[in-house]
């Protein structure tokens, strides 16, 4: 019973508590693995996590490979897919689904209400503005922004 309440509890408690009962059904996961409330990770099995990694309130991660390097911080209610609808005569309904690893760079800031679709890579220190959609690859230490994101500003130089 100690247990079911630390898995609803919020703050920092059950924060902890969630990351350790998802741990052993990831991928591979580092230490201090958080996990706010109301977070879903679809098929646990493909999910690699780093050391320090916290994923955010109302959050999505799921269906493909998804990797997170060392610190990455996702904010609330972002969505991170590793898959996309196939077409099959002239419908997206029945026509399957095909994966693409989305990796996130160490150090990396995820704003709320993002979304990050399948194949995209971050590099290491970046940050990306909320609300953003993120549909292509962008080196380390930058500020992104926008539907579809862009490069805002260069945050290492």
């Amino acid at each position: 019973m100690k247990f079911l309440l630390a898995l609803s509890s919020g703050g920092a408690y059950g924060d902890r508590a969630r990351g350790k009962a998802y741990q052993k059904y990831l991928a591979s996961c580092g230490c201090n693995f958080k996990v706010a409330e109301q977070a879903y990770i679809y098929s646990p099995e493909y999910l690699h996590a780093g050391d320090h990694v916290y994923v955010g309130f109302g959050s999505y991660l799921g269906n493909g490979e998804i990797i997170f390097e060392d610190e990455v911080l996702i904010g609330n209610h972002v969505s991170v897919t590793a898959a996309n609808h196939l077409r099959k005569n002239g419908s997206y309904r029945f026509g399957g689904s095909e994966r693409k690893t989305i990796t996130v760079g160490s150090g990396t800031w995820v704003g709320a209400h993002s979304c990050i679709t399948a194949g995209v890579t971050l590099g290491s220190g970046c940050m990306v503005a909320a609300g953003s959609v993120v549909t292509r690859s962008f080196p380390d230490g930058v500020l992104i922004a926008g539907a579809p994101a862009k490069i805002v500003k260069d945050l290492d130089g």
